[in-house]
């Protein structure tokens, strides 16, 4: 992946030049600045430029120094190139150009980019410098006839490795074959770069559980770029500075590749407060560079202590940088400098809701019920646009450490929190989710109702003071009659009614029959 662009001529008349990361065939450009053709003597009192094509490699770009391609469709913004007279070059002699075409530019000539260095020569402060636009062009101008190293001095993070320095003269001898021989005052380069990027996701919670106190993990992947053969990385680091609402931060694995890599020999892992660090050793940053294109795979993980808005979000960072060198760095890297964007993964979401459920009595539902013991299920369809049909599955789940919820002198059934959804997993960003509670055991004098199981519709974040997720009735035992004057006592008294009855109805049948004789007889 990594490759040159030469700035080729013939000896006496073209200087050398290696551009880093990507074999720049040469290649073209719309915005070049056209030249008249010309021929014979260089004017020595002319001024000229370097035009710079900035692109990544295997884009598809292609040219010639004259500006007369095509380029890719992936060009490089915020790329800054300066361009180093060599002063100790005088263009304006034969001898001058014959050791141009004799040198060597050193692949870490500009090691140092404010004091760049070139074999013996002598360099003088930059004439100028550039920094590429939105098409990937920069024009470093203004240039006075002569040799200049040209460094690239600052890239975006994502941007694995400078180019390696390279040598232009103005002018520039056109003679490649089939270009004009002309002599170029305004010239195209194209270095090429490989970027380097980062992803995060959220592995699927259910090989963790579902409640408070169950891990979450985030793998956290990147491709090893390619590196040209003298070059090493500085350093290579991920960052993941996680939600507060995590507890007990750790690295899980190091993978590259299908390899397992060893912290303490490959690695370090940092921590400052919840922010953690995966720093790569010198014999790490070897296997790196040795294992090019492979996925580097981290693994952060912590566990959900708190539910908050529900929303916990995390991102991830890749910083690094490389150098070009004979032989791999000798020390361990040191912490660098954190750069303005580096390499930041999408963020992702995981989603989280409590549980507050009343527990009544059924006879005066102003009352709540202490004592009252509950379980928490996951439903089959956790999913479902309804929950109310939600069916019970697996065992009973664990929040906080424990998995029975009991009601307080209130008859408040709090359950901390409970997993929704995340944004990596589908249904992704789901609003809310399914679960069973199960009533397991009602306060003395009251009975479990005959269906103990109430589907939940558990929400992001926390539910509102006051407002419950589900109100669960209690009805009081039922016991055996009261004894108030016994079943002898009863009857007898009954008995007794009747007889007074009968009594009171013959001696108004005696009455009447009197009176009627009587009457009778006094006709």
């Amino acid at each position: 992946m990594s490759a040159h662009t030469h700035l080729v001529g013939k000896r006496g008349s073209a200087v050398v030049g290696a551009l880093a990361l990507g074999m720049v065939g040469i290649v073209g450009g719309t915005s070049a600045v056209a030249d008249e053709l010309s021929y014979g003597n260089i004017d020595q009192n002319a001024k000229g430029s370097i035009i710079v094509h900035k692109h990544l490699n295997g884009d598809g770009t292609l040219g010639t120094p004259d500006g007369s391609g095509t380029e890719g469709d992936k060009p490089v913004e915020g790329v800054t190139f300066a361009a180093y007279p060599i002063t100790s070059l005088d263009l304006s002699k034969a001898s001058d150009w014959e050791t141009l075409s004799n040198l060597t530019v050193p692949d870490n000539a500009c090691a140092n980019p404010t004091s760049p260095t070139l074999d013996s020569q002598t360099l003088d402060a930059a004439a100028g410098s550039a920094t590429t636009i939105s098409d990937g062009s920069a024009t470093i101008g203004n240039l006075k006839v002569a040799a200049y190293l040209v460094c690239e001095t600052d890239a975006p993070a994502n941007i694995v490795q400078k180019a390696k320095p390279f040598v232009v003269t103005i002018p520039y001898p056109n003679t490649a074959d089939g270009e004009e021989g002309n002599w170029l005052y305004n010239v195209n380069v194209y270095p090429k770069n490989e970027e380097i990027s980062i992803s995060k996701t959220v592995e699927n919670q259910s090989d963790y559980g579902y409640g408070l106190g169950s891990v979450v993990s985030f793998p956290v992947t990147t491709t090893i770029p390619t590196l040209d053969e003298t070059a090493y990385f500085k350093y290579f680091q991920i960052k993941d500075a996680m939600d507060e609402r995590f507890g007990e931060v750790e690295v899980s694995s190091v993978t590259l590749g299908t390899t397992p890599l060893a912290e303490g020999t490959d690695y370090t892992v940092n921590a400052n407060g919840n922010s953690l660090t995966v720093a790569f050793t010198k014999e790490g940053l070897i296997k790196l560079k040795n294992n090019a294109s492979a996925e580097l795979k981290v693994v952060f993980q912590g566990k959900i202590t708190s539910v908050g808005d529900g929303n916990i979000k995390n991102k991830a960072q890749l910083l690094t940088d490389t150098e070009y060198s004979t032989t791999p760095p000798p020390d361990d890297p040191d912490d660098p400098e954190e750069p303005e964007n580096p390499p930041t993964t999408p963020e992702v979401v995981t989603h989280w809701g409590d549980v507050k459920v009343l527990k009544v009595d059924a006879d005066n539902t102003d009352k709540g019920l202490a004592g009252a013991t509950f379980q928490v299920y996951a439903a089959e369809d956790p999913y479902a646009s309804n929950c109310s049909s939600a069916v019970k599955t697996g065992s009973p789940l664990s929040v906080n450490g424990t998995d029975t919820f009991t009601s307080d002198s209130n008859g408040v059934v709090e359950i901390a929190g409970l997993y929704v959804s995340d944004s990596e997993n589908d249904p992704k960003d789901a609003t809310q989710r399914c679960y069973v509670l199960v009533e397991t055991a009602a306060p003395a004098g009251f009975v479990v109702p005959s269906n103990n199981e109430t589907p939940l519709t558990v929400k992001i974040g926390q539910t509102a003071t006051g407002s419950w997720d589900a109100t669960i009735a209690n009805s009081k035992q039922t016991v055996p009659g009261l004894p108030l004057t016994g079943a002898q006592g009863k009857l007898l008294m009954t008995l007794g009614g009747i007889v007074l009855l009968l009594v009171a109805g013959g001696s108004v049948m005696v009455v009447r029959s009197r009176r009627q004789k009587a009457a009778e007889q006094s006709e």
